[in-house]
C-alpha cells in the first residue's frame, strides 16, 4: 500500500519532489514553455508507473500532446499500449453539456483515481489547463480550486493548473495563488517560485524549527563536551586506581627489582674500600668497582623512576617511542613474576621499528595487563609455559602481539573479555582489558584477541606509526 505522504518526482526542476496530495499551479508565457513543462511532469509521472490525465487546451491541441509524448518519453508505445495515460480536451472536461459543473469535475477525478488505484497504479497524476475558463465563470472555477485545494491532501493525487500570464490580470493572479498550495512560473525559459501565504507560513514555520534545532544542539553539544570530559576525568582516575593495584599486586617483584641493584652497589663498594685499604693500594681495580657501583646506582634509580612515574595522575604526556624498548623495559621489570610462574618470555622484534607517538605510562600499563594476564592463563597449563610477544608494522602500522601457551580463552568470550568488570581469574577486578582498550583507541589504535581452545591466547594491538600520521 502506497503512503500518502510518499515524495513523488515532479519533473520539474523549480518544483522538485513532493508529498502525494501537492496541488499547485503553473503561469506560462509561451506556448513552448507549456508544452515543456508538461512533458516533463508526465515523463515523471509516466516512469514512476502513476496513471496520468493530461486535460489541454489552447495553446496546445490533443494531436501536439501525443506527439510531444512520443518524443519525449522513452518507451512510450509501452505505455501507451497500458493504457496508463489519457488525454482530454479542456472543453469536453469541463464544460460538458455547455456550463462548468464543479461536483461533475470533482467527480471525475475521483473516479480517474479510484479507477488508477484498482488497476495497480501507484497514485494520480493530473493537469488542466484554463485557457477555455471564461469571465463568467471565473468565480465558480475559483470556488471549485479552493474545493480541490482543501481535499487534496493526505489523497494519492499530484494535480497540476496551468495558467497563462496573458490572460490573468492582478485580481485573477491573486486568486489563483490563493487557491494552491504555492505557485510557479515559466517566462522566457527561465522557472520561478511565487510564493502563496501558506507557502510563506510554512517557510517560517520551518525556519523557526530550524532555529530551535540549532539551539538544542548547540546546547547538547555543550551537555556532552561537559560529559566527555567528566568521562575522560574518569577513565583516567579509574586507569590510575588499575596502575596503583597492580603494582600493589607486584610488591613483591617491585622489592626484588630494587633490591638486585642495590645489593650489587653495596658489593662493588665494599670491594671498593678493600682494593683502597691495602698497603699498596690498588686503585685500578678501586676504579672499577666504584664504576659498577655507579651503574647499579643508576639501574635501581631507573626502576624507582618507572614505578614512580606509573603511581603517578595526570593527563597524558605523549612523546616519541621506541615500541622495542618499551617491550624490553618491560620484561626487565616482570622478570620476578615470570620466575614466579616459571614462563619463558620469548621476543620477536623487527629491527629498524617506526617511532610511535605515544605516552609511556600509559603504554607502559597496556604491556604490563597484557603480559600478567599471560602469566595467569599459563599457571595451570600442562604444556610449556612460554610468552612470546612480537612487533612488527603490518598495513602501515604498528602491531604488537602478545601470546601465551596456556588453555585459552572460554568459547564465544574473545570479545567479552574487553567488558568491563569480566573476568576469567579467580581473583581480578576485570577491569585491566577495558582500561587497556580505551588507552589504545585514544591512540588511534585497536585491541582485540583471538584464541582456540587449548591452544592459548593472542592478544594484538595496533597504533598509528608517525610516518603515518603524518601522512594522514
Amino acid at each position: 500500500m502506497t503512503s500518502a505522504s510518499e515524495m513523488r518526482r515532479s519533473g520539474i526542476s523549480v518544483v522538485g519532489d513532493r508529498p502525494w496530495g501537492t496541488h499547485f499551479c503553473n503561469f506560462y508565457e509561451s506556448r513552448e514553455d507549456l508544452l515543456d513543462m508538461l512533458l516533463s511532469f508526465f515523463k515523471a509521472g509516466l516512469e514512476d508507473n502513476e496513471f496520468c490525465v493530461w486535460v489541454v487546451s489552447e495553446p496546445l491541441s490533443e494531436q501536439e500532446a501525443w506527439d510531444g509524448l512520443r518524443k519525449a518519453v522513452p518507451e512510450f508505445d509501452h505505455y501507451l499500449s497500458k493504457r496508463s495515460i489519457e488525454v482530454f480536451d479542456g472543453r469536453d472536461w469541463y464544460l460538458k453539456g455547455g456550463t462548468f459543473d464543479s461536483t461533475r469535475v470533482m467527480t471525475a477525478w475521483n473516479d480517474k483515481l479510484d479507477r488508477a488505484m484498482d488497476r495497480g497504479y501507484e497514485g494520480l497524476r493530473g493537469t488542466g489547463n484554463t485557457a477555455w475558463l471564461q469571465k463568467k465563470d471565473w468565480k465558480a472555477f475559483s470556488e471549485y480550486e479552493q474545493v480541490v485545494n482543501d481535499s487534496v491532501g493526505g489523497r494519492s493525487m499530484v494535480l497540476l493548473c496551468t495558467y497563462s500570464l496573458n490572460s490573468c490580470g492582478a485580481n485573477e493572479l491573486l486568486d489563483v495563488v490563493g487557491t494552491h498550495q504555492f505557485a510557479t512560473a515559466r517566462r522566457r525559459g527561465a522557472w520561478e517560485m511565487i510564493e502563496t501565504p501558506e507557502l510563506k507560513q510554512a517557510k517560517a514555520a520551518i525556519e523557526k524549527m530550524n532555529d530551535e534545532l540549532e539551539s538544542r544542539v548547540l546546547e547538547r553539544t555543550r551537555e556532552l563536551e561537559a560529559a566527555n570530559q567528566q568521562l575522560s576525568l574518569a577513565q583516567a582516575e579509574l586507569a590510575h586506581i588499575n596502575r596503583v593495584t597492580t603494582m600493589g599486586e607486584l610488591a613483591a617483584s617491585i622489592a626484588h627489582e630494587i633490591k638486585q641493584p642495590i645489593s650489587a652497589a653495596s658489593v662493588s663498594a665494599g670491594a671498593c674500600l678493600e682494593c683502597l685499604n691495602r698497603d699498596s693500594p690498588d686503585l685500578a681495580q678501586a676504579s672499577e668497582a666504584a664504576t659498577r657501583v655507579v651503574q647499579a646506582i643508576r639501574r635501581a634509580g631507573d626502576v624507582i623512576g618507572k614505578i614512580s612515574s606509573f603511581f603517578k595522575k595526570g593527563s597524558s604526556q605523549r612523546e616519541l617511542l621506541d615500541a622495542n624498548e618499551l617491550v624490553r623495559g618491560m620484561i626487565v621489570l616482570l622478570r620476578n613474576e615470570a620466575i614466579r610462574f616459571s614462563v619463558s618470555v620469548r621476543t620477536d622484534l623487527a629491527e629498524n621499528l617506526p617511532m610511535v607517538w605515544a605516552d609511556h605510562v600509559q603504554l607502559q600499563q597496556v604491556f604490563m595487563n597484557l603480559m600478567l594476564n599471560g602469566f595467569d592463563a599459563m599457571k595451570e597449563s600442562p604444556r610449556g609455559r612460554e610468552l612470546t610477544i612480537k612487533s612488527e608494522v603490518f598495513d602501515g602500522q604498528l602491531l604488537i602481539s602478545v601470546r601465551d601457551t596456556g588453555l585459552g580463552l572460554p568459547p564465544g568470550q574473545a570479545e567479552h573479555v574487553f567488558d568491563p568488570f569480566f573476568t576469567t581469574k579467580g581473583i581480578g577486578t576485570g577491569m585491566g582489558l577495558p582500561i587497556s582498550r580505551s588507552i589504545i583507541e585514544s591512540h588511534g589504535g585497536r585491541l582485540w584477541a583471538t584464541s582456540a581452545p587449548g591452544s592459548g591466547a593472542t592478544f594484538q594491538f595496533t597504533l598509528p606509526t608517525v610516518s603515518a600520521a603524518a601522512a594522514a
